[in-house]
């Protein structure tokens, strides 16, 4: 069933010329389209990249809202994102733009999330155990990985745990290893960077960092 995009048609600024009577309704509502794509100034650009934020429900990659809005610079969509990351998260607004998973994303402050959470009938996400969190650390910090090789780091057996974040698709398989029997290679997926609210695993705290949190 297509999804219905509720638009508030008040006009936003007539800068469109009236198309020719020999077009067909099909072309003259591509060409309505593409005309507005053009005439955006730089702060509607910025608005059209906030309104593309507001109803996304996943991150945001500049070179797919450059794609969106008409292949313009990447660079360009870039630049006004971070303008709009600044604007936002120096505002008194219950919600923040984030770098996450290589893209950007919308995400309510922790401090509202319960009422979200209410509204939408959302159950509060389980939390996992500090084996399967050890298990994720792992893979996190020493991927790609085999999961004899965790085995060795913890001890115990992964099986389960490895089970478990596969179900979760926190981590994937991404090849196999040259060792004896060719075991699969385990490495973390972009939903690890969104639920840890990551953007690149560079983001990953060091050794110092980690010891700092204990």
């Amino acid at each position: 069933m297509d999804t219905e995009i509720r638009v508030d048609n008040t006009p936003f600024e007539d800068n469109i010329s009236n198309t020719s009577a020999t077009t067909t309704p099909a072309e003259e509502k591509i060409s309505e389209e593409e005309a507005l794509l053009l005439s955006l100034d730089r702060d509607q650009t910025k608005q059209a990249i906030h309104a593309l934020l507001f109803v996304s429900d996943k991150p945001l990659s500049a070179n797919r809202i450059a794609e969106i809005l008409g292949d313009i610079d990447a660079e360009v969509v870039k630049s006004l994102l971070e303008e709009i990351k600044a604007e936002i998260n120096t505002c008194n607004l219950p919600y923040v733009l984030k770098e996450i998973a290589g893209g950007y994303q919308l995400l309510v402050r922790p401090l509202f999330a319960p009422f979200i959470r209410k509204f939408l009938q959302i159950k509060k996400t389980r939390r996992m155990s500090p084996a399967l969190l050890e298990t994720l650390a792992i893979i996190a910090y020493k991927q790609p990985i085999t999961r004899v090789e965790v085995e060795a780091i913890r001890g115990v057996s992964v099986a389960h745990a490895f089970e478990q974040l596969q179900e979760r698709n926190l981590i994937r398989v991404c090849g196999v290893s040259e060792l004896p029997g060719r075991p699969k290679l385990y490495r973390t997926t972009d939903e690890f960077l969104v639920m840890f609210g990551l953007n690149s695993l560079q983001d990953l705290p060091n050794v110092d960092e980690l010891k700092e949190l204990r």
